[in-house]
């Protein structure tokens, strides 16, 4: 009941008192945050705030179909604020919402966020949720300066493979893809990165009868090219698989070991 009061308005999450809550980020890897994704009514009231005048097209987390399924929670605000979102596949969001409910990233992958991440809601210091955007323009410039340095350093390396329209590089422990004259609606859909530890000790208990870690996020548009980037996690894997979709399942790059 006191954790209840102390945390509200997400009461309805469950933390053992007892857990390390002064770790950032450490409860992500013990527990499922927010598996309802109820924050996410916060999430669309902080957008509401940033852009105050526009008609917003979201993408959250997860497939919509249509657009009473952008989220339950939008349902929740006044019907003024509510007919503001709309889900368009056919154009690039403005923004994305996504919880972290349920799959934690590997120890020593995502050193950066990716696409930059505008906003956090936090419990105990531990993400519940993000606002992000492929919109560059949005974010601060130092930080998509450096989500810049990231992919050219990332694009160093000669392609190695290509699917889906896109390019893929690997450079430097850096992973990077790319889609010239990319078209409007292709960052609807999330890249998936299934990684396979050569140790799967390095997997918690409740994923080693699968095998891998999956990380999921989106991707950014700058230069009219769609791209994404990120930093290899810091332990040798015997193998990895990207997808632009959980829901498609378009498999666009494979790579067996070793990756470095």
């Amino acid at each position: 009941v006191v954790q209840m009061a102390q945390i509200h308005p997400h009461q309805y999450l469950y933390f053992n008192f007892f857990a390390d809550r002064k770790t950032p980020e450490r409860l992500q890897s013990r527990y499922a945050t927010d598996y309802y994704a109820m924050a996410l009514r916060q999430g669309y009231e902080h957008i509401l705030r940033q852009a105050p005048a526009s008609i917003i097209n979201v993408k959250r987390q997860g497939r919509v179909s249509s657009p009473w399924q952008i989220n339950i929670d939008a349902q929740i605000l006044p019907a003024a604020a509510r007919s503001r979102f709309t889900h368009d596949p056919a154009r690039d969001p403005d923004f994305y919402l996504e919880n972290t409910a349920i799959n934690p990233p590997p120890p020593g992958a995502l050193k950066d966020s990716f696409p930059p991440v505008l906003h956090r809601f936090k419990v105990y210091d531990n993400t519940i949720m993000t606002i992000s955007t492929p919109d560059l323009s949005r974010v601060d410039p130092a930080v998509a300066n450096d989500y810049r340095a990231l992919h050219r350093a990332a694009m160093a390396g000669a392609p190695v493979a290509r699917g889906g329209g896109f390019e893929v590089h690997l450079h430097g422990g850096r992973l990077a893809w790319v889609k010239e004259a990319c078209e409007p609606g292709t960052l609807m859909r999330k890249f998936r990165l299934d990684f396979y530890p050569a140790d799967t000790g390095r997997l918690p208990n409740r994923l080693r009868e699968r095998g891998y870690f999956t990380i999921s996020a989106f991707g950014v548009r700058f230069d009219d090219k769609c791209l994404w980037a990120m930093r290899l996690p810091d332990f040798a894997l015997a193998r990895a698989r990207l997808w632009q979709s959980v829901s498609e399942g378009d498999l666009l790059w494979e790579a067996e070991a070793p990756l470095f």
